[in-house]
């Protein structure tokens, strides 16, 4: 189940994300993601032993409203940054 934006499909239920596809979905190029997230305080996801970086979307998106990750938000911002990932897509 997914939406299409475009020519990718984009899961609902996608909880993290590659520079990739935070690229597709701010209509940024790669480079500028990796030099933007360089400077951000959010944490990189590793599953295997080389595996690629991933990040929590809700960070992302906690990050792009208030400039803080999830966990460093109170109740109502939590709540707001929630209630925006089920309504965005």
């Amino acid at each position: 189940m997914g939406v299409y934006v475009g020519v990718s499909e984009v899961s609902m239920y996608k909880e993290y994300l590659t520079y990739k596809e935070i690229a597709e979905m701010l209509s940024q190029d790669v480079r500028t993601i990796k030099r933007k997230i360089a400077t951000m305080n959010i944490k990189k996801r590793r599953f295997g032993t080389n595996g690629n970086p991933l990040f929590l979307r809700l960070d992302i998106d906690a990050y792009l409203l208030f400039n803080k990750p999830f966990n460093q938000l109170n109740t109502n911002q939590n709540q707001e940054v929630k209630e925006l990932m089920l309504y965005a897509e």
